[in-house]
């Protein structure tokens, strides 16, 4: 058997095991799976407990984590109260998360996993024996708000069962044993509807005084595939390099109305949309267009062309003619 046919094998051992755990509502059938799908609270548990679960396995691996999981499974099955169902899923997590029960709340925790000009972070202000006081800041783009919470100690874990000033925002933090902090909230229908657009909590934090992120490029990003494009891009472009990078907050892919195999990639800034955006268009020949719209000092919007075929904008491909517009309208 090869290797390549054992990690295959794995890998579909791990996607039926993984899939098989959370409660499938549209075919809810016993009394367990029916409370479950119709307690919102037990609903979110339920999808974090699965992926809590899939971590497991793909770190450690999937015979001890599964025995763990089965021998839970048959635990929670004996619950007959939303009460029993909900401690069950606490502990399921906490054992599954290998959770740090003698982890010392303290400090700022950065959210490693945040986009581009977007983040979080969070403080414990105030700690006792069974709860902590967490001050939450969290932005994307020039989206940002302030929350503050307490939250219950429970099973090695803090609870948060709502968000000071939102609407049912519950939140689980997880201490690990590699010293990080991860963070689930029941974003579907709870902390989604009172964040600002595109603000979540979720992720990965880590400890540090100033934000420990590495520093974006358009390289790192995946705007670009390689350096060697990123470094003519830089050339091209010069200072204004860092105000792409900047308008990078959130970026897809756009149509080559040109058809000449280009890639597009347009960009722009969360809570800034129309005043902060950019595009950037680029062939496997390495022939690169790009243009970008900012404030102007003096008011109103101003738009940077830059080409490696030239200045002149009577030669700007109908790409990033037909985006200008949308901004732009002489």
């Amino acid at each position: 058997m090869t290797s390549r046919f054992c990690r295959f094998l794995f890998l579909l051992t791990l996607l039926f095991s993984a899939s098989a755990m959370a409660v499938n509502c549209q075919r809810a059938v016993t009394p367990l799976e029916n409370t479950i799908c119709n307690n919102d609270n037990l609903h979110w548990l339920d999808s974090t407990l699965s992926v809590v679960y899939q971590q497991a396995i793909h770190e450690e691996g999937l015979e001890g984590n599964d025995k763990e999981y089965r021998e839970w499974e048959k635990l929670l099955e004996k619950c007959t109260s939303d009460t029993c169902i909900e401690r069950a899923y606490y502990a399921g997590i906490s054992a599954l998360a290998d959770t740090n029960r003698d982890f010392k709340w303290e400090g700022k925790w950065w959210n490693m996993r945040a986009p581009n000009m977007s983040g979080g972070v969070i403080q414990f202000s105030r700690s006792a024996k069974w709860s902590e006081t967490l001050d939450i800041r969290a932005w994307a783009g020039l989206n940002k708000d302030e929350f503050t919470a307490e939250a219950r100690k429970l099973y090695g874990m803090l609870v948060v069962e709502r968000v000071v000033d939102t609407s049912n925002c519950k939140l689980l933090v997880i201490p690990k044993k590699n010293g990080s902090l991860q963070v689930y909230s029941n974003a579907d229908w709870g902390c989604r509807m009172s964040m600002p657009p595109g603000v979540f909590l979720d992720g990965a934090y880590q400890m540090a005084e100033s934000d420990p992120r590495p520093k974006a490029t358009l390289l790192s990003l995946g705007i670009f595939p390689d350096a060697t494009l990123d470094d003519k891009f830089r050339a091209l472009v010069g200072d204004d390099y860092q105000s792409f990078v900047n308008s990078a907050n959130v970026y897809i892919y756009q149509d080559d109305i040109d058809n000449i195999g280009a890639r597009v990639i347009s960009m722009w800034v969360q809570g800034s949309a129309n005043k902060r955006t950019a595009i950037v268009m680029y062939t496997p020949k390495g022939e690169i267009w790009a243009g970008r719209i900012s404030p102007a000092k003096e008011g109103g919007l101003m738009f940077s062309y830059y080409s490696t075929d030239g200045s002149d904008q009577r030669k700007m491909p109908r790409t990033l003619a037909g985006w200008k517009l949308r901004f732009l309208d002489e």
